[in-house]
């Protein structure tokens, strides 16, 4: 799993560590192991993501959240808010969080592991299906009850398959998109990431679909759907 420079750690510590998180993040840390770094994310009431980041367990007792930099505030400021009757503590950890790669290399990453990241401007800004999480091991819909699972579950349960991710390679690497992705003046679906004419776009399935049948004249190289 690669890290990038802009990436910080938030300290979580205390004899309720695991019970604690067990109630607020996407993925089950009462299975994980000393060492063992999971991609999980954390949701508001309405199931939509505050924050994705690397779950890594220090032991017992503390666990290491490595999420982008701004978002570092947002997810202490939720943490705390739910830690009131717990005995942790919630701290901004060392800002060495290890070997990182550059900018590029970790936004190619991204888009080809349909693995976007939550940063300031798209927080609380999608659910986790419209972000490839109910497909890429980033919740799991086993683990009972965390903040916003019950909205997150049966969207999961009620409308499988209703939304996706795409890969988008474009032939102009210089094309430019802002925040939408069109094509023909039609909206496709929305930019979650992008790097030299490689977009990671987030959209409903039959959207995707129905441009997978007309890519002539289109300016797309390809397009893949997680």
């Amino acid at each position: 799993m690669l890290i990038s420079k802009y990436h910080k750690i938030i300290v979580v510590e205390g004899k309720d560590s695991i019970d604690f998180l067990q109630g607020q993040i996407s993925t089950d840390v009462s299975k994980q192991e000393i060492a063992q770094i999971d991609r999980s994310a954390i949701c508001n009431l309405k199931g939509r993501v505050i924050a994705s980041f690397l779950c890594k367990k220090i032991s017992n007792d503390q666990f290491n959240l490595i999420t982008h930099q701004s978002v570092v505030k947002k997810l202490m400021d939720t943490l705390k808010k739910y830690a009131v009757f717990s005995k942790v503590s919630i701290n901004e950890g060392d800002d060495d969080v290890g070997d990182y790669v550059d900018d590029e290399a970790w936004k190619n990453s991204i888009i080809d592991n349909f693995d976007p990241e939550i940063y300031s401007e798209n927080s609380e800004k999608y659910t986790p299906q419209e972000l490839g999480y109910d497909k890429n091991g980033r919740i799991d819909y086993k683990k009972g009850c965390f903040t916003g699972q019950e909205i997150i579950a049966r969207m999961h349960y009620r409308s499988p398959g209703n939304f996706s991710i795409a890969r988008v390679e474009v032939d102009d690497p210089n094309k430019s998109f802002d925040q939408v992705f069109t094509v023909n003046d039609k909206k496709v679906g929305n930019i979650i990431e992008y790097v030299n004419g490689k977009y990671l776009v987030s959209g409903k399935t039959k959207n995707f679909d129905s441009l997978k049948d007309n890519i002539e004249n289109t300016g797309i190289q390809s397009i893949e759907l997680n």
